[in-house]
């Protein structure tokens, strides 16, 4: 009995020494298909990424994970209808045989009642937004990275 306190001894400490622990573990969710946040999350991100893609752009979500202040993004961004967008035909032609497809992540954060963006980041062959708890404060959980 006292092996099982002692662990849950060392969880519970754990959990309370990241910022946001227990609160944020019940906290996070995935804002649902059709949802106005899940749109307005989204919509946050386009802008950034149709410059990029030269186009408009629709996602095609892989990951989304938000918190009361904080949202993270996996997708694949596609032209309206299911379009296939040619890595050619973007703002990364000539760079593509170093990426990772088009697969888009991003961090966005809820601040004077909206969502905006943060940081973004397209094709990545590592694993580059793990230096985003450190860089913008994001609760590693949001991102996947607890």
């Amino acid at each position: 009995m006292r092996k099982a306190g002692a662990i849950f001894a060392l969880f519970l400490a754990a959990m309370l020494s990241v910022p946001g622990g227990i609160a944020l573990a019940q906290t996070l969710r995935e804002p649902a298909k059709g949802s106005a946040e899940r749109a307005a999350i989204l919509d946050a991100l386009r802008p950034a990424v149709e410059a990029e893609m030269r186009g408009p752009v629709e996602f095609v979500v892989t990951t989304l994970r938000a918190s009361p202040d904080w949202a993270f993004v996996q997708a694949e961004p596609q032209r309206p209808g299911g379009g296939a967008i040619d890595p050619q035909e973007t703002g990364f032609n000539g760079e593509t045989d170093i990426m990772d497809g088009l697969t888009v992540y991003a961090l966005m954060a809820f601040h004077s009642g909206r969502w905006n963006m943060i940081d973004h980041m397209v094709g990545l062959t590592d694993v580059g937004y793990a230096v985003w708890p450190q860089r913008y404060g994001v609760p590693p959980a949001v991102i996947g990275m607890e």
